[in-house]
């Protein structure tokens, strides 16, 4: 059997046809006539989609179907996603077989307008059932720590920052100046996360004076509906020791990252995060931020999309009687969304300290 290789179709590789539905899909004309059925898609969503969609024609290339001359709904069938699902689900765990069939089935409802949506929910109801089977490749319940924990990591880092003792290249001590601002930094990103834990798209899209606004004694997050996956907008205030470490962050270590590199442009940005380049610090450097300092403190590292999972958690163990107040916490329309991080959350607890007992248990000598 053929093992599959998933690959991403260059989107002018892919069939006339497709290429004119997809584009379609996206047309905008105006107030008084129809607009395509993504026409008002985030961008992000738009690529998603487009992505997945690109990884499914590469399947039925490599499987040797002949798809040039196809429409998309020709090729879009219940045994040909099956088989589908079954070669990604042989090579990919965890959601990746939930995603690949989301991708597709957005995809194709909007690439066949002269077709009803709900002559898709045979598929619709293949990526539910894949939501609800699905099991995360990676260990979670022993990788996931509390919040207090995080936040320590988080100070820790910042007070490196401040104390640490200047670099001495004779004795290989210390830390230089971009340095000491990229663990201050590195250590507000943490500690802002773990008390706010917004989605990663929006953490890194913070500017100063736009989302972020600070006074004297004050500071507040504020997003537009626009700017949220959910669509609400939300506005969060800030605790006092935060918008001391922003206040600091911003008058002298982001000043350092923007100037002190060889490579620095001086650029002019009201962006939050800047790179060791003094650049707009990218989403993916964020992200890489977050994995890398908590791998160094805890041995494995934890994405920052994990930080909503443990401050559910962390309020689950110490106040269960405030824990519904997740979702404002989370930002989520939808109780039921609140709901299953809630019950997820207590999965994990109960787990994580059956596996403390245990270990207390193998401690215990057998002759006590």
């Amino acid at each position: 059997m053929t093992t599959f290789h998933p690959r991403s179709l260059a989107f002018e590789d892919w069939p006339e046809a497709h290429q004119q539905r997809w584009l379609k899909a996206q047309e905008y004309n105006g107030p008084f006539r129809p607009a395509g059925r993504a026409a008002h898609w985030r961008p992000h969503s738009t690529n998603k989609t487009r992505k997945g969609y690109a990884t499914w024609l590469s399947w039925n290339i490599q499987k040797g179907r002949a798809i040039a001359d196809t429409l998309p709904e020709e090729l879009v069938t219940e045994a040909s996603v099956d088989a589908y699902l079954t070669d990604i689900e042989a090579i990919n765990h965890g959601w990746t077989p939930y995603n690949r069939a989301q991708e597709l089935y957005d995809a194709i409802r909007i690439m066949t307008p002269h077709q009803k949506e709900t002559d898709w929910n045979w598929l619709r109801i293949a990526f539910e059932n894949l939501r609800l089977t699905a099991v995360p490749h990676r260990n979670k319940v022993e990788r996931l720590k509390l919040a207090w924990q995080v936040e320590e990591l988080a100070l820790s880092l910042m007070e490196d920052a401040e104390t640490l003792p200047k670099k001495s290249y004779y004795h290989g001590t210390g830390v230089t100046t971009l340095e000491r601002a990229l663990l201050y930094r590195d250590g507000l990103a943490l500690l802002i996360m773990i008390r706010r834990p917004f989605r990663i798209k929006n953490f890194a899209s913070i500017s100063i004076g736009k989302q972020l606004f600070l006074d004297e004694g004050t500071g507040t997050l504020s997003f537009l509906a626009s700017e949220m996956k959910t669509k609400r907008s939300i506005e969060a205030p800030l605790p006092d020791h935060v918008v001391i470490a922003l206040h600091r962050y911003i008058s002298h270590y982001r000043q350092i990252l923007l100037k002190t590199s060889g490579k620095a442009k001086h650029i002019k940005t009201n962006a939050l995060w800047i790179s060791r380049d003094g650049t707009e610090l990218a989403e993916g450097s964020l992200h890489n931020v977050f994995r890398r300092r908590t791998e160094e403190e805890f041995g494995k590292p934890i994405p920052p999309h994990w930080f909503r999972d443990i401050d559910v958690t962390t309020l689950t163990r110490h106040s269960p009687e405030d824990a519904r107040i997740a979702s404002i916490i989370l930002g989520h329309s939808d109780p039921e969304v609140t709901n299953r991080h809630y019950n997820h959350a207590l999965h994990i607890d109960a787990a994580k300290r059956h596996l403390d007992v245990l270990s207390e248990w193998q401690t215990i000598s057998p002759s006590t």
